[in-house]
């Protein structure tokens, strides 16, 4: 019976390639821009991911502490927070020396007023702006510690900027996702008003709704899928071309891939069934 869907399928794609292929190009189209959005979408999440895990919190220390003080301090701050990594005075003094660039500017300071420091590199479930926020005040309580930095502001910002790319995403695939059902509803509608005798014969002779629209199901799903395949080898070569010019740049996983097809296989079906259960009715007998 399968084999039956599928040439009746294939004849209705050959007997009306003009709507077939007017079809393929709008939803490839439409599949491309939407492919474009995952790609940019998925390499700047990566980016916030890199970002994210550059996150540190610095901890400045008291100038009397001493070394046991310390390494009692680094001990309990890795088991409740993080990897723990100590910069001494002397440290600190050059790297601020090398950031600056010119090492005469500093010599008319006498003694180094930089303080030492721990830079905590955040456990996962730590990194959220409230967790960090949270772990910022919690460690300054801790008699051994001045002073916690760790930019707030820049935190929520990245991280709201995340969250706005993530509903900006959403929004544009579902409207991406609407014009799908759009066209393929009114190619399957037109489809089938044009094979109007052949539905009518069948109808009458006995055939059920399930087997006489199951042939355009499976065109519209075809059409869908390979739409689908042609915007992702469209995107892949686009990202290969950028790929050349800007550095860190990839294309999207297998599993995304396979997502964006099984998507877009998925809002051809939901088209069909649609068309169909409007559009067989005013044909059938």
């Amino acid at each position: 019976m399968l084999g039956f869907y599928v040439r009746e399928a294939g004849r209705s794609f050959r007997q009306h390639r003009g709507l077939a292929y007017t079809a393929i190009l709008s939803l490839t189209a439409a599949l491309t821009l939407a492919g474009l959005l995952l790609l940019l979408t998925h390499n700047a999440r990566v980016g916030l991911a890199r970002m994210g895990d550059r996150r540190e919190m610095v901890v400045y220390l008291r100038d009397d502490l001493s070394a046991s003080q310390r390494d009692l301090l680094i001990g309990r701050l890795t088991d409740l927070y993080g990897n723990v990594r100590w910069v001494s005075k002397e440290q600190a003094w050059q790297e601020f020396a090398r950031e600056l660039g010119d090492p005469n500017l500093l010599e008319a300071v006498p003694d180094n007023p930089l303080p030492s420091s721990l830079h905590i590199t955040l456990k996962p479930e730590l990194l959220s702006p409230d967790a960090m926020e949270t772990a910022a005040r919690q460690i300054s309580q801790f008699p051994e510690v001045e002073d916690v930095r760790y930019g707030a502001e820049w935190v929520r910002r990245l991280d709201q900027f995340g969250a706005s790319l993530f509903r900006g995403t959403i929004i544009i695939l579902v409207t991406v996702a609407l014009a799908i059902v759009f066209i393929l509803y009114n190619t399957i509608r037109l489809t089938v008003l044009a094979r109007r005798p052949q539905v009518e014969i069948m109808s009458r002779l006995g055939a059920s709704d399930r087997f006489i629209a199951m042939p355009f199901v499976l065109e519209a799903t075809f059409e869908a899928a390979f739409a689908a395949a042609l915007a992702l080898g469209i995107v892949f070569g686009i990202q290969q071309a950028v790929a050349g010019r800007v550095v860190g740049i990839v294309f999207v996983p297998p599993w995304m891939a396979l997502g964006f097809l099984g998507a877009a296989m998925a809002c051809a079906w939901l088209a069909a069934v649609l068309a169909l259960s409007r559009v067989m009715h005013a044909v059938g007998p």
